[in-house]
């Protein structure tokens, strides 16, 4: 009788309560387990990725720095384009960013900016917009659209990547330009 007492009948069998007790905990548990683990993955927000960004704008300027005028081809930027022919690019040693900061320097900005936009066309995805700067003064684009400005207004990721750049303005005098900050931002 006793041994009834601390069991519980369930279709005529006897089970002891302290097991019953344990199995609904157990229960319970794995139901706010699988319950919060629901909730984490489909409440999961989409946070923008920064890594292509940054790769992007890192690649982006790694290409101004390390490629030289006269290892372009370009009809308008290279040796023997538009630019070489009318004498206003003098140094094929110069890297593209330099060639930027040189006409930064003799206040061709017009120039500077068609240069850069020359030689980026088709550079990066279309979701992608890029400015750069050069001594905190806008060079690509010089005149950003309105839909450029909010794009960079509404995104979630500017991602920035800076290098200094100088070089030789005159080599008959010796003439040097710069230091310079050049800035590239990248967004999506």
């Amino acid at each position: 009788m006793l041994y009834r007492k601390r069991c519980i009948t369930i279709a005529g069998k006897y089970f002891l309560k302290k097991g019953y007790f344990f199995v609904i905990d157990a229960v319970l548990a794995l139901s706010v387990l699988a319950i919060g683990i629901l909730l984490a993955f489909t409440l999961y927000s989409n946070v923008p990725s920064k890594e292509q960004s940054t790769v992007l704008s890192e690649d982006l300027m790694d290409f101004l720095v390390n490629n030289k005028i006269k290892d372009t081809d370009n009809t308008y930027a290279s040796v023997n384009g538009q630019l070489w022919n009318s004498g206003k690019i003098t140094n094929a040693e110069n890297t593209l960013l330099q060639q930027a900061a040189e006409f930064y320097a003799i206040n061709e900005l017009d120039i500077a900016n068609q240069f850069i936009a020359e030689l980026t066309k088709n550079s990066l995805p279309s979701q992608y917009t890029f400015e750069l700067w050069i001594n905190k003064k806008l060079i690509y684009p010089k005149e950003p659209s309105q839909q450029h400005q909010t794009s960079k207004n509404q995104a979630n990721v500017l991602i920035p990547s800076k290098k200094i750049v100088y070089g030789i303005l005159n080599k008959d005098d010796g003439s040097m330009f710069g230091p310079y900050d050049a800035e590239v931002l990248v967004w999506q």
